[in-house]
């Protein structure tokens, strides 16, 4: 048997698998051991290849300068734990602090402490009625119906406006005692009425336990009263009543007296005006020395017209007389006369009236009579001319006209005043403004206040959103910092 090559004989000796000690693993990232390489025996017979020495393992990687093997991991289920144990328990007394507390406390003093208060309300609506006074028209009476509609809701805000003024207080204190219905024994300390004793306080302490609203749709008012008694509740209440009726009847009257005194006025400015008017007119007639210068300038007009007209046709029967008769003949010298008689009454007229000239025919003389012949024809038209162009006569009479004229306009204006404060009374003596109280106040039977079970949920409910926020910006705050 062949024997085979002293180097091929040799056994091979077994890797040891245990590795090198050369360094320790790391209980986070442990190193995983080698395996062992086996031999390799080539088949052509050549040398068998020694085992493959394990390299020894690298230290552990370094992570930002520190090597993973010196950090050790920490303990993640002990230290978080003691943090959640910490802050829990600084939840809970702060929980307890803020929020448990104070609502042990409300509801310890709504339900043995707070004293019950009583509630009496009543229910009104101002109320206008009208009526339209003969004469007036339909779209009067609407616009009239429209702004007495606007007047009723400013009427119903004014009472409840006036319910929680300083006024409602002094008018409610001159009948019921505020001051000891609010401070009598026997309230609690934090219920009753407290402080210095001023009317300022007295108000606002009022306003507290009194509601009263207006609802704009359906045009009713309602007011709510509350005491520490029963009966100090129906007795305040009773009284707000009588006084919103004194207020509105106080304020309906003095609109009626305005009203009607606004006309009076208005009478008497045109009174004045019209004893101005006539006293100008009587002036006036007194200095012209006539009751009626249009008449009495009518008059004298007609007068001087027919005189002038005389005065034509005896100029034109002189003229003819002259052509067949001796001038110095009786009939003639008559003529003449009268002729001349008419032109002095003529002259005499319109110096009266301030023409002072007169017309000038001469009696004597054919010349004078032939002139005036041939002047006779126009003289009606030439008369009326210079009548109409007196400018004496022109102003009196627009002097006249003028005064006569305000006269009349302050004739008509008095009417027409008078007519308003007829008017204005009778429309004050329909106005009727009332305050129709549907529901009158009542003596309660049971307390209305404290509601003790929603007294003690809204302070829980305050103290716990004010523990929330305190506790968020707390984290925030601690977060920020660290």
């Amino acid at each position: 048997m062949n024997k085979l090559h002293p180097i091929l004989d040799m056994k091979a000796e077994p890797v040891d698998e245990s590795l090198p000690e050369v360094a320790k693993p790391v209980p986070a990232a442990k190193a995983k051991p080698l395996r062992p390489v086996p031999q390799e025996v080539p088949d052509d017979g050549g040398d068998v290849r020694a085992p493959a020495r394990a390299k020894p393992a690298r230290p552990a990687a370094k992570r930002d300068g520190f090597p993973l093997a010196d950090a050790q991991a920490p303990d993640i289920a002990g230290l978080p734990r003691k943090g959640r144990r910490k802050r829990s328990v600084g939840l809970w007394a702060s929980f307890l602090l803020m929020v448990a507390v104070p609502t042990l406390a409300a509801g310890i003093y709504c339900g043995l402490f707070v004293s019950n208060q009583y509630m009496s309300e009543f229910r009104f609506a101002v109320r206008s009625q009208d009526f339209a006074p003969a004469g007036t028209s339909a779209a009067s009476t609407a616009l009239g119906a429209a702004a007495r509609g606007m007047g009723m809701f400013t009427d119903n805000f004014l009472v409840v406006d006036y319910l929680t003024s300083r006024q409602a207080v002094e008018d409610l204190m001159k009948t019921v005692d505020l001051r000891e219905m609010y401070t009598r024994g026997g309230v609690d300390y934090l219920s009753r009425l407290r402080g210095e004793e001023t009317m300022e306080n007295l108000v606002t302490y009022w306003q507290s336990m009194i509601d009263a609203n207006f609802d704009l749709a359906t045009g009713l008012a309602l007011v709510r009263v509350r005491a520490f008694t029963a009966e100090d509740a129906h007795k305040i209440a009773a009284t707000l009543v009588t006084q919103s009726e004194r207020l509105i009847n106080e304020i309906s009257a003095r609109a009626r007296r305005d009203a009607v005194k606004f006309a009076e006025n208005d009478v008497s400015r045109a009174e004045e005006r019209l004893r101005g008017a006539r006293a100008a007119l009587r002036q006036f007639r007194d200095s012209q020395q006539t009751p009626d210068a249009a008449r009495t300038a009518g008059g004298t007009l007609d007068l001087t017209m027919k005189l002038r007209g005389e005065l034509a046709g005896l100029q034109s029967q002189l003229a003819s007389l002259r052509t067949y008769m001796n001038p110095n003949a009786p009939t003639v010298k008559v003529l003449e006369s009268r002729i001349a008689a008419t032109q002095k009454q003529i002259a005499s007229i319109e110096g009266e009236m301030g023409k002072g000239g007169q017309t000038g025919v001469p009696a004597n003389g054919s010349r004078a009579g032939a002139a005036q012949g041939k002047e006779a024809p126009a003289a009606g038209s030439a008369t009326a001319a210079a009548i109409a162009a007196n400018p004496v006569l022109s102003d009196i009479l627009a002097n006249y006209e003028d005064v006569d004229l305000s006269r009349q306009f302050a004739e008509k204006y008095y009417d027409t005043t008078l007519s308003a404060l007829e008017l204005a009374r009778s429309e004050a003596a329909a106005q009727q403004t009332y305050v129709a109280t549907y529901v009158q106040p009542a003596l309660a039977q049971a307390s209305e206040y404290p509601r003790r079970v929603i007294s003690t949920l809204i302070v829980f409910l305050a103290a716990g959103a004010l523990w929330f926020i305190s506790v968020m910006v707390f984290f925030s705050i601690r977060d920020h910092v660290a």
